[in-house]
């Protein structure tokens, strides 16, 4: 599992320090998304209702495919919480926030017959995320942003959560959910 996420491949320029407040904020504020997997959702969160599936708990039930996604998932969440802003900067951090979503667009996919309501959730959730990532273009609107990219990384968190645990059950492969630091 990746522990860091570099600079996109085609990035032209890479910011040479995030301020550290803003390297606070994002650790503090982004990643409680990660941690908060069964809290309330975030204000600006979509409202619809999710219906909980009752899901097989044998690996025979779950596809290939579907342990695949909910794994690749789960890393994306997972190197949330080892982001390192100040190394990475704004290009980092959207490329973080992308593989969040390409990893819950892909988990859609691959979960939607055995998780329909679940699903719905997700692509709305995935499509604030793809938003909010629209605007981040420097170190500025990532800081301006915060609070929008803690909502949709946790509306994705919320709504990826029961698919995930469900899925975990059957497929050893999917990785426990990393805990940021507290400090």
């Amino acid at each position: 599992m990746a522990r860091g996420v570099g600079p996109t491949a085609g990035s032209h320029r890479m910011l040479a320090r995030v301020p550290p407040i803003v390297a606070v904020a994002v650790g503090a504020l982004v990643l409680a998304g990660c941690a908060g997997q069964g809290s309330a959702p975030p204000a600006s969160a979509p409202t619809a209702a999710v219906t909980p599936t009752v899901a097989p708990t044998t690996s025979a039930a779950f596809s290939p495919a579907l342990c695949s996604a909910a794994a690749e998932y789960q890393a994306a969440a997972n190197a949330l919480v080892d982001l390192d802003v100040n190394r990475v900067g704004t290009d980092g951090v959207k490329k973080a926030l992308q593989d969040l979503e390409t990893a819950a667009n892909d988990l859609t996919t691959a979960a939607q017959a055995q998780f329909a309501p679940e699903v719905e959730q997700l692509k709305l959730s995935v499509a604030s995320l793809r938003s909010t990532v629209a605007g981040l273009t420097d170190e500025d609107s990532l800081s301006t942003n915060l609070g929008k990219i803690a909502a949709s990384v946790g509306a994705v968190e919320q709504a990826a959560a029961p698919i995930v645990e469900s899925v975990r059950t059957g497929c050893p492969s999917v990785p426990p959910v990393d805990i940021p630091p507290t400090s």
